[in-house]
């Protein structure tokens, strides 16, 4: 055999045991001796809602049997109470041998609690997982272990083994309290749908920002600067969402994410958070005071009459206090004029004193009424084409 079940199991279980809470049982450990004869190694979870048994069966045994067994062992042991009120035990048996010798892989029918059988070739590092029971570990990682086995590359040793194992016994198990849980969700919830939309809005600039239409200046260098950091940020989020949920098993396969070092994991998660933190504060802290500073440094004399057009979406400008803003959008087709519609996000700084007819040109005209900042939004009458502005009224 190109490796053998003992040589499989140390490679999973040393990635397995840190992230999904698993223990190792000795084989002459008592309370498993039902099936411990038809494993060559028994690693176990008894914690949470969903304690699991994985065991690993080598060539000449039976993986069924020890299913069977171990599910007995489960629904007998591992029962709800005070603390636990709901418990779904699983059962995994992982037959690591030959083609020729391997079961059919899949649940085994008629045990007490689910259970399955993955098959692993022990020649050709092929894996066959079918069947997900309760708290089973992810295959990922067992494919992941055979096909580095099958590679060629050395099975970890039983010190490294040892060593994960502890790494699970040193974690400190104290619950957060439900409120705070709740809180720290919305915070995150909040954090996500604020950052996410606007790494969103970026990507539709995007196309505004390669074409060079967003001007030059110290004003256009900001705007650019905003709308990578956005990107950026939106790239971060998703990245951090798809750890959260493994999406296609990333969490086990991203370097630092995944390492079996529970310090190096801490040390990239920290790093993770960090860059977070640091995007989020150049959004919404540097980038707005270089717009401020760079709009103060014109000498306090915006411009009193403002056009607007097609080029400047996505874009923004600036309106002296008691100055007008004209959005000139004819550049879009002839047939989209009918209708389109003319908004302002605060009147109160930004009003439309006249909007277009309804089957005319599409040109508005806004009026700087006090300081502050606002947001001029149009779009057609069937949605195809949008335009949006942002702009800052100053005292003149």
């Amino acid at each position: 055999m190109a490796f053998s079940v003992e040589d499989l199991a140390r490679t999973a279980l040393v990635r397995i045991l840190p992230r999904s809470r698993y223990r190792t049982a000795a084989q002459n450990d008592a309370r498993f001796q039902a099936f411990a004869a038809n494993t060559s190694r028994i690693a176990y979870r008894q914690q949470g809602g969903t304690p699991a048994f994985l065991l690993f069966s080598g060539p000449g045994l039976d993986p069924r049997a020890a299913a069977v067994a171990a599910a007995a062992y489960a629904q007998a042991n591992w029962r709800p109470n005070a603390v636990q009120r709901s418990v779904r035990p699983g059962v995994v048996v992982v037959q690591v041998a030959p083609a020729p010798d391997l079961t059919t892989a899949g649940p085994v029918p008629g045990t007490a609690v689910p259970a399955a059988v993955w098959t692993v070739d022990a020649e050709s590092g092929r894996v066959e997982v079918v069947g997900s029971p309760p708290g089973s570990p992810p295959g990922g990682e067992i494919k992941r272990a055979a096909s580095a086995l099958a590679q060629g590359e050395a099975a970890p040793t039983l010190g490294e083994l040892d060593l994960a194992e502890r790494a699970v016994m040193q974690v400190r198990t104290v619950a957060m309290p439900r409120l705070l849980t709740g809180i720290v969700g919305v915070v995150l919830f909040l954090f996500v749908l604020r950052f996410a939309f606007g790494g969103i809005l970026s990507l539709l600039a995007l196309p505004t920002l390669l074409t060079g239409n967003l001007g030059n200046g110290k004003a256009a260098l900001l705007s650019i600067a905003a709308i990578v950091i956005n990107v950026l940020m939106l790239a971060a989020i998703a990245l951090g969402v798809a750890i959260y949920f493994n999406f296609r098993n990333v969490a086990y396969r991203l370097p630092g994410f995944s390492s079996p070092v529970s310090r190096t994991r801490n040390l990239t998660w920290g790093g993770y958070v960090a860059l977070l933190i640091v995007l989020a504060v150049a959004l919404n802290g540097l980038i707005p005071a270089a717009e401020r500073g760079t709009l103060a440094g014109q000498g306090g004399g915006p411009s009193t009459h403002v056009t607007a057009t097609t080029s400047d979406d996505g874009s923004e400008t600036s309106v002296s206090q008691g100055g007008d803003l004209t959005v000139d959008l004819t550049a879009w087709p002839l047939s989209e004029w009918t209708g389109v519609r003319f908004t302002t996000s605060n009147p109160s700084v930004l009003s439309l004193d006249s909007a277009p007819p309804s089957s005319g040109p599409p040109v508005a005209r806004y009026t700087a009424r006090q300081v502050g900042a606002a947001r001029v939004d149009a779009s057609s009458a069937d949605g195809r084409y949008s335009f949006q502005l942002r702009v800052t009224v100053f005292s003149g």
